[in-house]
């Protein structure tokens, strides 16, 4: 399995991040539009989001240093869905 991994090249690995990075940011996406349709108040921890744009300001910050475009876009994209998210959630109160 070992070699297998590494006979992949870093630029298919990097496409495989961008597809599984856009994979997870649909699934905020769809959260956010949950959350904008909902008329109630949110029952999602503005720490929980809080928390996860942190981890995802660190995997930015990451890929950018080390050049992986598998890394950066994707984080880069989750963080602004994550600051969407939590004011969307800080305006419902």
């Amino acid at each position: 399995m070992g070699t297998g991994l590494k006979a992949m090249s870093d630029t298919a690995w990097d496409n495989l991040g961008v597809l599984f990075g856009a994979l997870g940011c649909a699934t905020i996406g769809h959260q956010i539009l949950h959350e904008w349709r909902t008329p109630a108040p949110s029952s999602v921890s503005i720490w929980f989001v809080g928390g996860f744009l942190f981890i995802y300001v660190f995997w930015f910050l990451y890929g950018v240093r080390f050049s992986r475009r598998g890394i950066w876009l994707p984080n880069a994209l989750a963080v602004v869905l994550q600051v969407l998210f939590a004011v969307i959630i800080l305006t419902k109160g």
